[in-house]
């Protein structure tokens, strides 16, 4: 039983399939000085660079802001890039509401956005950071120029059932004792569980130390809560009703045959059927953290998205 819910976990903290299985077009810089900005809110932080158009990069599940890195340098040289942080992941500690994080990062993102008077900014969320821009999209109170998700699907149900039917309900026994094995765990056991599924995440030997790293010094309480919270949430019904554009990036590199790569656009693509405001677009070469397997083609298809959403 353990065995299973860690591969359950590890599929989780990738979003990635195996083979078993708009607003107006005004500039959303900040109208405040860098130095007056609110970037130190208890369990989201930001480090702001940059110009232009604001850009905000989330992290995923026990991943900190160091996996935009790359990204975030090479934005910041034609927009305003925040580059924001969830406590308790990686070398972040955990904040007061660790049980309840994924929550009060919602809250402190619309508070950033509203301290910081960041209007129509593009949030782009990876893995769990994508479930979160695909609410913030959702959340009448937070108006995006666009959204981009790398790899973070509306309801991770699926990813382990392979079955498009799956309901949170028959998910939840799962999620309860995911939670509780994870916030039991210590660090070394938060490392043996992300050992397992390495492989899946990058194709970059030499990346496998950075996510061992932020695995090994996530805080435990927080990320039971985190993986619950994923795994209980279902955006599927809601997005016919977005009104800001959101591009689903996914990675099916991990695959080897035309047929698995193909099967893995089409659930991806199922997600996503009844929301008219969302495309796809799938990279077939890189695994989940696509920053770091295919950088460039990622940052290009973000100038591209953003461009194409500035002309409209």
């Amino acid at each position: 039983m353990k065995k299973t819910l860690i591969s359950m976990a590890l599929t989780a903290s990738g979003m990635l399939l195996t083979p078993s299985s708009f607003a107006d077009n005004a500039l959303a810089e900040s109208t405040l000085p860098e130095s007056k900005m609110t970037t130190q809110p208890q369990c989201l932080n930001a480090k702001v660079t940059g110009k232009g158009q604001a850009i905000l990069l989330l992290p995923g599940f026990i991943s900190d802001e160091s996996i935009w890195q790359e990204v975030s340098d090479k934005l910041s040289t034609n927009y305003q890039v925040h580059q924001l942080s969830i406590a308790g992941f990686g070398k972040n500690k955990a904040c007061h509401k660790a049980q309840n994080i994924v929550e009060a990062v919602k809250s402190e993102l619309a508070n950033y956005l509203a301290n910081n008077k960041l209007h129509n900014p593009v949030l782009i969320g990876h893995s769990m950071g994508g479930l979160l821009a695909f609410g913030a999209s959702l959340n009448p109170n937070i108006t995006l120029k666009a959204a981009i998700s790398v790899d973070g699907l509306p309801f991770i149900g699926p990813i382990f059932t392979r079955n498009n039917q799956t309901t949170v309900n028959d998910l939840m026994p799962q999620a309860e004792a995911m939670k509780t094995m994870y916030q039991q765990a210590t660090p070394a056991q938060l490392v043996a569980f992300t050992k397992q599924g390495i492989l899946l995440q990058t194709n970059q030997p030499s990346r496998y130390n950075d996510i061992i790293d932020m695995a090994k010094h996530s805080d435990a309480t927080t990320a039971g809560s985190a993986l619950h919270s994923v795994m209980t949430t279902d955006l599927r019904p809601k997005l016919a009703k977005l009104t800001n554009p959101v591009l689903l990036i996914g990675a099916s590199g991990a695959f080897v045959t035309d047929v698995q790569h193909q099967a893995a656009k089409a659930m991806y693509q199922a997600q996503i059927q009844q929301a008219p405001h969302v495309e796809l677009a799938m990279n077939s070469k890189g695994h989940h953290f696509l920053m770091w397997d295919q950088t460039d083609w990622l940052i290009n298809t973000i100038k591209t998205y953003i461009t194409q959403q500035s002309d409209v």
